[in-house]
Protein backbone atom coordinates (compact mmCIF):
# COMPACT_ATOMS: atom_id res chain seq x y z
CA UNK A 1 0.00 0.00 0.00
CA UNK A 2 1.50 3.33 -0.53
CA UNK A 3 -0.24 6.96 -0.47
CA UNK A 4 1.15 10.18 -0.20
CA UNK A 5 0.60 12.70 2.72
CA UNK A 6 1.04 16.58 3.05
CA UNK A 7 1.50 17.92 6.81
CA UNK A 8 0.53 21.36 7.01
CA UNK A 9 4.52 22.22 6.99
CA UNK A 10 4.43 21.44 3.28
CA UNK A 11 7.04 18.51 3.50
CA UNK A 12 5.82 15.76 1.49
CA UNK A 13 5.51 12.46 3.55
CA UNK A 14 5.63 9.46 2.10
CA UNK A 15 4.08 6.85 3.87
CA UNK A 16 3.97 2.75 3.38
CA UNK A 17 1.97 0.42 5.32
CA UNK A 18 1.69 -3.29 4.78
CA UNK A 19 0.36 -6.25 6.15
CA UNK A 20 2.16 -9.25 7.24
CA UNK A 21 1.34 -12.76 8.17
CA UNK A 22 3.67 -15.28 10.21
CA UNK A 23 3.86 -18.53 11.26
CA UNK A 24 3.73 -19.79 15.16
CA UNK A 25 7.31 -20.00 15.99
CA UNK A 26 9.55 -19.83 19.39
CA UNK A 27 12.06 -17.82 19.95
CA UNK A 28 13.82 -14.54 18.51
CA UNK A 29 15.91 -11.89 19.29
CA UNK A 30 13.53 -9.00 18.93
CA UNK A 31 11.76 -7.82 21.78
CA UNK A 32 9.05 -5.16 23.19
CA UNK A 33 10.77 -1.98 24.17
CA UNK A 34 9.38 -2.29 27.95
CA UNK A 35 9.06 -6.04 27.79
CA UNK A 36 11.59 -9.07 27.34
CA UNK A 37 9.30 -10.94 26.38
CA UNK A 38 9.67 -12.26 22.14
CA UNK A 39 7.00 -10.65 19.70
CA UNK A 40 6.07 -14.09 18.61
CA UNK A 41 5.13 -15.03 22.12
CA UNK A 42 3.30 -12.22 22.51
CA UNK A 43 1.85 -12.34 19.45
CA UNK A 44 0.85 -16.09 18.25
CA UNK A 45 0.03 -15.86 14.50
CA UNK A 46 -1.66 -18.89 12.85
CA UNK A 47 -2.84 -17.66 9.44
CA UNK A 48 -2.21 -14.60 7.44
CA UNK A 49 -4.99 -12.43 7.57
CA UNK A 50 -6.35 -9.94 4.88
CA UNK A 51 -7.39 -6.38 5.21
CA UNK A 52 -10.27 -5.21 3.61
CA UNK A 53 -10.06 -1.91 4.61
CA UNK A 54 -6.64 0.12 5.99
CA UNK A 55 -6.71 3.32 7.69
CA UNK A 56 -2.96 4.94 7.04
CA UNK A 57 -1.17 6.20 10.10
CA UNK A 58 -0.15 9.93 10.14
CA UNK A 59 2.87 11.93 11.27
CA UNK A 60 2.60 14.26 14.20
CA UNK A 61 4.11 17.53 14.69
CA UNK A 62 6.36 15.97 16.71
CA UNK A 63 7.98 13.00 14.31
CA UNK A 64 8.30 16.10 11.80
CA UNK A 65 9.71 18.55 13.79
CA UNK A 66 12.54 15.66 14.80
CA UNK A 67 12.66 13.61 11.62
CA UNK A 68 11.74 10.67 12.89
CA UNK A 69 11.92 8.02 10.43
CA UNK A 70 10.76 3.73 10.35
CA UNK A 71 9.14 0.97 11.02
CA UNK A 72 6.52 0.33 14.03
CA UNK A 73 5.52 -3.02 14.24
CA UNK A 74 2.56 -4.71 15.96
CA UNK A 75 0.42 -7.57 17.25
CA UNK A 76 -3.19 -7.01 16.16
CA UNK A 77 -6.06 -9.51 17.33
CA UNK A 78 -8.77 -9.87 14.95
CA UNK A 79 -12.01 -11.28 16.33
CA UNK A 80 -14.52 -13.42 14.36
CA UNK A 81 -15.82 -10.86 12.51
CA UNK A 82 -12.67 -9.31 11.17
CA UNK A 83 -12.42 -6.29 13.52
CA UNK A 84 -9.64 -5.29 15.70
CA UNK A 85 -10.22 -6.11 19.21
CA UNK A 86 -6.62 -4.99 20.45
CA UNK A 87 -3.26 -3.82 18.90
CA UNK A 88 -0.07 -3.76 21.29
CA UNK A 89 3.49 -2.45 19.94
CA UNK A 90 6.12 -4.68 19.35
CA UNK A 91 8.76 -2.14 18.01
CA UNK A 92 9.67 1.34 16.69
CA UNK A 93 10.12 4.49 17.26
CA UNK A 94 8.04 6.03 20.33
CA UNK A 95 6.74 9.35 18.35
CA UNK A 96 5.00 7.23 16.05
CA UNK A 97 3.34 4.32 17.56
CA UNK A 98 -0.02 5.56 19.02
CA UNK A 99 -0.67 7.45 15.60
CA UNK A 100 -0.01 3.80 13.94
CA UNK A 101 -2.34 1.77 16.28
CA UNK A 102 -5.01 3.98 16.53
CA UNK A 103 -5.02 3.66 12.52
CA UNK A 104 -4.58 -0.32 13.06
CA UNK A 105 -7.81 -0.39 15.67
CA UNK A 106 -10.06 1.21 12.56
CA UNK A 107 -9.05 -2.05 10.24
CA UNK A 108 -10.83 -4.45 9.06
CA UNK A 109 -9.93 -7.99 8.41
CA UNK A 110 -11.74 -10.60 6.36
CA UNK A 111 -13.20 -12.85 8.82
CA UNK A 112 -10.87 -15.69 10.52
CA UNK A 113 -11.21 -19.33 9.72
CA UNK A 114 -11.06 -19.33 13.64
CA UNK A 115 -11.26 -16.27 15.77
CA UNK A 116 -9.92 -14.42 17.71
CA UNK A 117 -6.71 -14.54 15.30
CA UNK A 118 -3.77 -12.71 15.76
CA UNK A 119 -1.27 -11.27 12.81
CA UNK A 120 1.58 -8.68 12.32
CA UNK A 121 0.84 -5.18 10.87
CA UNK A 122 4.20 -3.34 10.04
CA UNK A 123 4.29 0.55 8.99
CA UNK A 124 7.04 2.22 7.78
CA UNK A 125 7.04 6.35 7.62
CA UNK A 126 10.14 8.25 5.69
CA UNK A 127 9.99 11.84 5.08
CA UNK A 128 10.81 13.62 1.63
CA UNK A 129 11.30 16.84 0.42
CA UNK A 130 12.67 18.46 -3.05
CA UNK A 131 16.15 17.22 -4.22
CA UNK A 132 19.29 18.99 -3.00
CA UNK A 133 20.68 21.03 -5.51
CA UNK A 134 17.70 22.15 -7.32
CA UNK A 135 16.65 18.40 -9.03
CA UNK A 136 13.47 18.14 -9.69
CA UNK A 137 11.52 15.66 -7.93
CA UNK A 138 11.94 14.59 -4.35
CA UNK A 139 14.65 12.63 -2.72
CA UNK A 140 12.33 10.16 -1.47
CA UNK A 141 14.80 6.95 -0.74
CA UNK A 142 14.25 3.83 -2.47
CA UNK A 143 15.43 0.41 -0.68
CA UNK A 144 15.25 -2.67 -2.60
CA UNK A 145 16.18 -5.93 -1.55
CA UNK A 146 17.78 -8.40 -3.26
CA UNK A 147 18.44 -12.15 -1.52
CA UNK A 148 20.51 -14.98 -3.83
CA UNK A 149 20.51 -18.47 -3.07
CA UNK A 150 22.14 -19.61 0.04
CA UNK A 151 24.75 -22.33 0.64
CA UNK A 152 25.15 -24.50 4.19
CA UNK A 153 27.13 -23.15 6.83
CA UNK A 154 30.60 -24.43 6.35
CA UNK A 155 31.56 -28.08 7.33
CA UNK A 156 27.45 -28.90 7.75
CA UNK A 157 26.28 -31.25 5.02
CA UNK A 158 22.76 -31.59 3.58
CA UNK A 159 20.09 -29.20 1.42
CA UNK A 160 20.86 -25.70 1.77
CA UNK A 161 17.29 -23.73 2.79
CA UNK A 162 14.74 -22.47 0.50
CA UNK A 163 13.00 -19.21 1.14
CA UNK A 164 9.67 -19.73 0.40
CA UNK A 165 8.39 -16.09 1.54
CA UNK A 166 8.26 -13.25 3.73
CA UNK A 167 7.00 -13.37 7.15
CA UNK A 168 8.67 -10.20 8.72
CA UNK A 169 10.88 -8.16 6.62
CA UNK A 170 11.22 -4.60 7.49
CA UNK A 171 12.83 -2.07 4.90
CA UNK A 172 15.95 -0.56 6.36
CA UNK A 173 15.61 2.98 7.13
CA UNK A 174 16.54 5.44 4.62
CA UNK A 175 17.80 8.57 6.89
CA UNK A 176 17.01 11.83 5.90
CA UNK A 177 20.57 13.03 7.06
CA UNK A 178 22.01 10.58 3.95
CA UNK A 179 19.22 11.40 1.66
CA UNK A 180 19.88 15.57 1.96
CA UNK A 181 23.63 14.71 1.26
CA UNK A 182 22.80 12.26 -1.70
CA UNK A 183 24.32 8.83 -0.32
CA UNK A 184 23.71 5.83 -2.14
CA UNK A 185 24.86 2.95 -3.72
CA UNK A 186 25.21 -1.08 -3.00
CA UNK A 187 25.53 -2.58 0.48
CA UNK A 188 26.30 -6.43 0.64
CA UNK A 189 25.62 -8.62 3.51
CA UNK A 190 24.91 -12.20 4.54
CA UNK A 191 22.68 -13.52 6.43
CA UNK A 192 22.83 -17.16 8.49
CA UNK A 193 18.59 -18.68 8.79
CA UNK A 194 18.00 -21.56 10.65
CA UNK A 195 15.12 -24.08 10.32
CA UNK A 196 12.47 -21.87 11.65
CA UNK A 197 13.12 -19.38 9.37
CA UNK A 198 14.95 -16.85 11.76
CA UNK A 199 18.01 -14.92 11.03
CA UNK A 200 20.71 -15.83 13.30
CA UNK A 201 23.33 -14.10 12.53
CA UNK A 202 23.93 -11.08 9.75
CA UNK A 203 27.51 -10.08 8.58
CA UNK A 204 28.67 -6.56 6.53
CA UNK A 205 30.51 -8.00 3.29
CA UNK A 206 31.09 -4.38 1.82
CA UNK A 207 29.95 -1.65 3.59
CA UNK A 208 28.71 1.58 2.33
CA UNK A 209 28.41 4.38 3.75
CA UNK A 210 28.49 4.66 7.78
CA UNK A 211 24.89 6.33 8.26
CA UNK A 212 23.25 3.42 6.23
CA UNK A 213 25.32 0.71 7.42
CA UNK A 214 24.67 0.17 10.88
CA UNK A 215 20.88 0.66 10.93
CA UNK A 216 20.53 -1.90 8.02
CA UNK A 217 22.46 -4.09 10.01
CA UNK A 218 20.17 -4.02 12.37
CA UNK A 219 16.79 -4.07 10.28
CA UNK A 220 18.45 -7.61 8.91
CA UNK A 221 18.91 -8.86 11.74
CA UNK A 222 14.66 -8.77 12.73
CA UNK A 223 13.94 -10.25 9.22
CA UNK A 224 12.06 -14.06 9.22
CA UNK A 225 10.92 -16.15 6.75
CA UNK A 226 9.14 -19.20 5.51
CA UNK A 227 11.72 -21.87 4.60
CA UNK A 228 12.09 -25.19 2.94
CA UNK A 229 12.53 -27.83 4.23
CA UNK A 230 11.01 -27.02 8.04
CA UNK A 231 13.48 -27.73 10.68
CA UNK A 232 16.38 -27.83 7.43
CA UNK A 233 20.11 -27.30 7.90
CA UNK A 234 21.23 -23.65 8.79
CA UNK A 235 22.00 -21.73 5.63
CA UNK A 236 24.08 -18.62 4.66
CA UNK A 237 22.58 -15.92 2.08
CA UNK A 238 23.72 -13.17 0.10
CA UNK A 239 22.12 -9.98 0.94
CA UNK A 240 21.95 -6.94 -1.70
CA UNK A 241 20.74 -3.97 -0.68
CA UNK A 242 20.24 -1.08 -3.26
CA UNK A 243 19.82 2.81 -1.98
CA UNK A 244 18.73 5.10 -4.42
CA UNK A 245 17.20 8.53 -5.00
CA UNK A 246 14.98 8.79 -7.91
CA UNK A 247 15.82 12.09 -8.38
CA UNK A 248 16.26 12.91 -12.21
CA UNK A 249 19.69 14.52 -11.97
CA UNK A 250 21.38 11.45 -10.33
CA UNK A 251 24.09 10.59 -12.16
CA UNK A 252 24.25 6.96 -13.30
CA UNK A 253 24.10 4.02 -11.11
CA UNK A 254 27.64 3.03 -9.82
Amino acid sequence: MNCRLVPPSLREILFRACVIGALTTAGTVCAFAQDATAPQEQCKIDIHLKPIKMVDGKYSEEAIKKSIEGTVDMCVTVNAEGKVADVKQVSGPPELVQSSIDAVKQWQFERPTNGPAMTTVEMNYSLTKDCPGGGKGTDSGEVKVNIESGHTVEGEAGEPLRIIAKVSQPLPPYPDKARAERRWGQLYLSISVNGNGEVVDAKIVMALDELLDKPALDAVRRWKFKVAPLGGKTTVFPVTLSFKIPCLDQPEDR
